[in-house]
Formats: structure tokens, sequence, C-alpha cells
């Protein structure tokens, strides 16, 4: 009886471990920096947002044919795209709660074997039972974990060809030739995966009006129904900031 439970609180286990899992997998492949400004500029307090550029300076994108994007932070503020992620995970936080009650009921029925004695009728009748339902449940869990990563499989590609799609379009429209994927979050200096990340960043230095993530993201999320804006205190993409951190 004893490995039974056990086998079951091992299922619990593994469906709480999956918890919208591709959330973490949002975090920067490569680290980011503190750009420096372009020279003669003014400079920018630690924490302050970047100045706007003076009334009637044409709005560039872009800065010789290149640009950037910051496509780990479109994500993270990514309305709908976080919605759905919200409704993922409440569906298992369902789940996992109906694998709780399932548990309860077999340890219900393991108390209830202790009223007989081994190898009495009744008690291989419980304890049939309870192997049936531990190896149905085994199953289940199976089948809704790989359900759910197909799920989140399929809101993950439909948003990155829309990160794609949004990304040719501005870059069409611009004369943009070229646009590297880039990470702007700030280097944790007593992280060592965030040092290394910083090390092997692709991209050691850009000019900041390069940054096009604002421009993308204003355009994701103007259709997303009750989107909210991006960072207190934004300014709209195209008033020469780069996207807070």
């Amino acid at each position: 009886m004893r490995k039974i439970i056990f086998s079951v609180a091992f299922a619990t286990a593994a469906l709480a471990g999956f918890n919208t899992a591709a959330l973490a997998q949002q975090q920067p492949l490569n680290g980011g920096f503190q750009q420096a400004p372009p020279a003669g500029a003014p400079q920018a307090q630690p924490g302050a947002p970047a100045a706007a550029r003076p009334t009637g300076a044409p709005t560039q994108i872009g800065l010789n044919g290149m640009a950037v994007v910051d496509v780990a932070y479109i994500f993270k503020n990514h309305a709908r795209f976080k919605q759905q992620m919200d409704g993922m995970k409440a569906k298992v936080d369902q789940a996992e709660e109906a694998v709780k009650k399932a548990q309860t009921d077999m340890k219900a029925m393991v108390e209830q074997s202790k009223a007989y004695q081994p190898g009495t009728p009744e008690y291989k009748r419980i304890e049939a039972d309870l192997t049936k339902k531990q190896a149905d449940l085994q199953v289940q869990v199976n089948l809704q974990k790989k359900d759910f990563m197909e799920q989140e499989g399929k809101i993950y590609y439909a948003v990155s060809v829309e990160v794609e799609d949004a990304v040719k379009r501005l870059a069409t429209k611009n004369n943009i030739a070229l646009v590297l994927r880039f990470n702007g979050d700030q280097v944790d200096a007593s992280n060592r995966d965030d040092i290394l990340r910083n090390i092997n960043k692709p991209i050691v230095f850009y000019d900041p009006r390069m940054d096009i993530t604002p421009y993308i993201l204003q355009d994701l999320n103007r259709s997303s129904v009750g989107s909210q804006p991006v960072g207190v205190g934004q300014r709209p993409a195209g008033a020469g900031m780069v996207p807070p951190r």
C-alpha cells in the first residue's frame, strides 16, 4: 500500500512540475548591458527614463538600414500572450487539484483496507481497486502533461510568428535590411550564469536608436483586448526611448 501511495504522490509532483514551464524559457538566452548614449548626448541618471527627442525632430527607426529587437522583452510584455499563459496556468492548477483529490480518495481506501486481514477477499478487492486507480491516474497525468505542453507550444509558435511578421512589416516600411536579436536586461554581477551570458552575447554594442522593440510591442499590443501600457510612465513608441528594463 505504501508503494501505491508513493506512486500517486509522484504523479501529483510530475504534473505540478510542469506548471507552464515555458514561462521560464522567456528568460534571456544572452546577457544585456547598459548601452552608452551617442557621442555628445546628455548623460541620463540611473533609473531615469530616456530623454525625448526635440519637438519636431523626425522619428528615426533603425540606423543605417539595421536594427535590433529584444524578443524576450516582447514576450514578457505581450498582453495577449500573458493572458493566454495565465489561462494555461489556471488549467494546470485545476488538473493538480483533481490529482490531489484522487490521491486523497486512494489514501481513504488504504485506511479502509486496514479493517481487513491481508489475503481476505475484501482486502484483495481493495488492493486491486487501488492498483487500477493508481495506474489510471498515472496515465491521466502523462496525457494531461503532454496536452499542456502541446497547447503551450502552439501559443509560443503563434506569438513568435506574430513577432516576426511585425518585424518584417516595420523593416520593410523603413528600409531596414537587417534586424538582429538582442537582450537589454541589466547584468547581475553576482550571478555567474548572467555574467557568462553577457560574455557570450553576440552583440557587443549597438546604438540605442537601432532598438525597434517599443515599435514592435506597441504594434502587437494595439490589437490586444484590454491591453495595458508596457511600463509605468512609458511613452509611446516613436518618442526616442529604449524600453524600460
